[in-house]
């Protein structure tokens, strides 16, 4: 088993060999997947009791949201609050979750699953005399990509 800080959110930018940037002073990520299915039964169903339906998929969704603090200044390895302002837009993003070790937890190792999505929310709370934090969600466009090296 593994401890949370070790699977982390990162962000692939610019083409070619992508630059890979983690979400800068992080504080927690979730990955959700989903499958919308219909019953696909009919009378040549074959279920000797009659009673259990049969499902088709009929289409799949995803969602990654993370939370970070608001950190100041610029991070060359991370992507921060102000970095991420500009992206909520109709553009697609490449991300990877990935598990990493190292130096503040940015050696990237091997890869969960990846895929590209869109920036849909970005959201800063700012409580007085409590750390300043953002949340943002990517809604996955595509296919996810399960980890293969």
């Amino acid at each position: 088993m593994d401890k949370g800080q070790h699977l982390r959110l990162v962000i692939l930018e610019g083409s070619g060999t992508p630059t890979t940037k983690v979400v800068a002073l992080s504080t927690d990520m979730t990955l959700h997947l989903s499958a919308q299915t219909e019953d696909s039964s009919t009378k040549d169903t074959t279920d000797t009791n009659g009673s259990w339906n049969e499902y088709e998929v009929t289409q799949r969704s995803g969602d990654i949201s993370f939370n970070a603090l608001v950190g100041a200044g610029t991070d060359a390895g991370g992507k921060s609050f102000a970095d991420f302002i500009n992206q909520v837009s109709d553009s697609l993003i490449n991300w990877k979750v990935v598990f990493v070790s190292g130096s503040n937890n940015r050696t990237v190792g091997k890869t969960v699953c990846s895929g590209q999505g869109k920036l849909t929310n970005l959201q800063a709370s700012a409580q007085n005399r409590q750390k300043a934090t953002y949340s943002g969600n990517i809604n996955i466009y595509g296919p996810v990509t399960v980890g293969n090296d």
